[in-house]
């Protein structure tokens, strides 16, 4: 049975701790471990997740952050969780979540996880970032670790809703829609039900294809961060993996940290099947062929910071792959 792995970061002081305190709270959360990591010596999160959580398999990491220095630590606290035994009467693990500290980046974390220790047990991964609705939208413009953890999410979860007006919260969430519209965003009023989303099964594919008609449609916002940019492209028909794979290369060198996501369902001249491919940041997983979804259009989105499209047309400008938008 696969085991859901539930990446939750954020900028400090966004309410992750919270959100997942009120996850554990709930009797349906019984079958799940958790791992806090904080870039100090002194574990204050993992006291309150501690304090809160009932038979709660925990381990604490501390005096470091997991996305740099303690990557190897990971992997080894990871597995032991994984094999621990369980409670007489209790069913196997079925998920784990890492609550990240605040300054972590998620690209480094999700590349510790290819470790072979790791790679075999066929984790489901989904980033879970939180959104402070008490902070004001663009004060973290600045931070590239908070732009970071935003396009590496999978879902955004609104935090402090209540601080906001009933008609504040639309807008708010359409401001993360925009920042990352690859990742579904959770801004239900109803927090237990929010909690329970952010922290559900992973999904399926999403529709690239649909997206990127909407971002290139005559009058679609652009993303409302001033230095994240969405971006669409569209490989040429019978592209080899092998010109694709030197596509990914290129651009990964070419915005290095300035790359946040890529996500693309590809078809290559080697394999019937459409291809599923995604990043965050400069990390690729493992390329997925799709043959539940044969028919899944092609499309290709990117999701970087202070580089332009026609600077990724610059430097390649004759590559088997165009950059639309």
């Amino acid at each position: 049975m696969a085991i859901d792995l539930f990446l939750l970061c954020g900028f400090l002081g966004s309410g992750k701790t919270t959100l997942l305190v009120d996850y554990l709270r709930d009797p349906a959360s019984k079958d799940t471990g958790v791992i806090v990591n904080e870039a100090g010596q002194i574990g204050v999160d993992g006291a309150i997740v501690a304090n809160d959580s009932d038979n709660v398999p925990m381990t604490l990491m501390a005096n470091g952050c997991v996305c740099c220095s303690l990557r190897s630590d990971l992997v080894y606290t990871l597995s032991a969780l994984l094999d621990a035994p369980r409670p007489e009467g209790a069913g196997p693990l079925q998920r784990v979540i890492l609550e990240c500290s605040g300054l972590s980046r998620p690209g480094p974390i999700i590349a510790s996880l290819a470790d072979p220790e790791l790679a075999s047990r066929g984790l489901r991964l989904t980033v879970v970032c939180t959104d402070d609705c008490g902070r004001d939208p663009d004060a973290l413009a600045e931070m590239d670790e908070a732009m970071a953890q935003f396009g590496a999410a999978h879902r955004i979860v609104l935090t402090k809703t209540d601080l906001l007006a009933p008609q504040g919260l639309a807008p708010r969430a359409a401001r993360a829609a925009t920042l990352n519209p690859l990742a579904v965003v959770i801004a239900d009023p109803d927090r237990a039900r929010a909690v329970q989303t952010a922290f559900a099964p992973s999904q399926g594919v999403a529709d690239l294809a649909g997206l990127a008609a909407r971002m290139l449609r005559a009058g679609e916002p652009r993303a409302a961060h001033p230095r994240i940019r969405v971006m669409a492209a569209r490989a040429q028909a019978g592209i080899s993996w092998t010109e694709f794979s030197e596509w990914l290369d290129n651009l990964a060198g070419l915005c290095g940290e300035r790359l946040l996501r890529v996500k693309a369902v590809v078809r290559v001249k080697e394999c019937v099947e459409p291809i599923l491919i995604q990043s965050v940041g400069t990390t690729f997983s493992v390329p997925q062929r799709l043959v539940r979804q044969p028919d899944a259009p092609d499309a290709i989105i990117v999701i970087a910071r202070d580089i332009e499209a026609s600077e990724i047309r610059a430097s390649a400008p004759h590559a088997p792959v165009e950059m639309l938008a």
